[in-house]
């Protein structure tokens, strides 16, 4: 018994988990559930961050072919033009890609029940997708139900448990 703990049970040896461990299923469901979403919106913000990236090298060009910069008195030429479409379209891909890599890598990885860490950088990562103007109210409400899952205490310690190297059936036999 824990000299700290006067509520701890005395069958109860440091470090093992005993079933009823503080585990809560529907946490453990919630996981699941955005591990699969962040693998999912993972996949998405890679499809629109690599058709931004694409249109930065395509468009800018195309646009200038067809003679479609016009130049405004006092405005920019059509290179300044070229190259302001080229930055745009860049950073708007690079919100796209770069967060959707991070978020599948720890959608598989949360899967499992390791890696709550990168899942808490995946999900304040998608953040960065409103760069994409297109996955902004995901990312958003996917940062927010995450967060308060992954922040849970019930959460931390399922987490813990897979990084003991228990697998998610493993937990859900100790989870209440």
């Amino acid at each position: 018994m824990d000299p700290q703990n006067p509520y701890q049970a005395y069958n109860q040896l440091p470090n093992s988990p005993q079933p009823n461990a503080g585990i809560s299923r529907s946490i453990l469901t919630q996981i699941r559930v955005i591990s699969i979403l962040l693998i999912v919106h993972g996949f998405m913000l890679l499809l629109v961050g690599s058709f931004y990236i694409v249109a930065a090298f395509f468009l800018p060009s195309v646009m200038a072919q067809n003679n479609q910069f016009q130049q405004q008195p006092n405005g920019p030429s059509a290179d300044q033009m070229k190259s302001i479409l080229w930055v745009t379209y860049g950073l708007m891909g690079s919100a796209g890609v770069l967060p959707g890599i991070i978020q599948v890598v720890a959608g598989i990885a949360n899967l499992r029940l390791k890696g709550r860490g990168l899942g808490i950088v995946a999900l304040i990562s998608g953040l960065i997708s409103a760069g994409t103007c297109y996955c902004a109210p995901t990312g958003i409400a996917l940062a927010v139900y995450g967060l308060v899952i992954y922040f849970n205490d019930s959460a931390s310690k399922a987490f813990g448990l897979g990084a003991q190297g228990k697998s998610f059936s493993e937990v859900e036999q100790y989870a209440s």
